[in-house]
């Protein structure tokens, strides 16, 4: 079985289908870009992946973990699956450290000593260790996004899931968090990444997904998914984003 393996997925909100019979297969290791309109289901499939969203069809699978059961141990899955999103989510009254320490004091039981050093560690991966006592209300929305994504990174997740993260933040800002992600790339970590920024997926992703209508419309290696698309829906997309 593959690392992360969605089998037939549905998703609906009410009568509104947002994912339709969708499969797909990741390796561990692999890094895969999701790319599609908007409303084409990409932000929801992250979400199903590491069970925010309940399915309404099909299998989810989650390094041999059935995320699709009602009585998966979801808790147990979010430690081993990290999420960051365009909105930091950060409490802008804690110290970075205290952002970072929180997950692994209470989730896993570490330490007040023990977090603090991992803390720094995680930083460091990230380029903000002299922030550590910084709050988080105090920094740039790129060094925001960096924070989460170390905070992420604290719970020892073997596969990270990344909702839009450049899309909040000023161009001059995007560049420092794609090279954190591409440092992540080198680490050999396992991620799925929903992002616009489609010169970074070509770049660092081993393969793009292209969603429409709810469904994996196109995909393959990053290489030659750009040179050639087969379709007309993915040939129409990319020339409205490759300007």
């Amino acid at each position: 079985m593959s690392f992360i393996e969605l089998k037939s997925v549905v998703k609906r909100y009410g009568k509104h289908t947002v994912l339709q019979d969708v499969d797909l297969e990741v390796e561990k290791g692999e890094i895969i870009a999701i790319i599609g309109r908007s409303g084409s289901g990409k932000s929801t499939l992250l979400r199903c992946i590491n069970g925010l969203e309940p399915v309404q069809g099909g299998e989810v699978w989650v390094d041999g973990v059935a995320v699709h059961d009602p009585s998966a141990d979801l808790r147990e899955l979010r430690a081993r699956v990290g999420i960051v999103f365009q909105s930091f989510n950060l409490f802008p009254h804690l110290t970075v450290e205290r952002n970072i320490t929180l997950g692994p004091m209470i989730v896993k039981g570490m330490t007040a000593d023990k977090a603090a050093t991992l803390a720094r560690e995680v930083l460091k991966k990230v380029g903000l260790e002299e922030k550590i006592k910084a709050y988080a209300d105090e920094l740039s929305g790129g060094q925001q996004q960096r924070v989460a994504i170390a905070r992420s990174l604290a719970m020892s997740p073997s596969i990270m899931l990344f909702d839009e993260i450049t899309s909040a933040l000023d161009p001059e800002l995007v560049g420092e968090v794609l090279l954190v992600l591409e440092a992540m790339a080198r680490d050999g970590m396992t991620m799925l990444l929903v992002t616009h920024e489609m010169n970074f997926a070509r770049r660092v992703a081993n393969r793009v997904v292209f969603m429409n209508q709810g469904k994996v419309w196109e995909q393959g290696p990053a290489k030659d998914f750009f040179a050639s698309p087969k379709t007309d829906e993915l040939r129409s997309f990319l020339s409205s984003v490759l300007h």
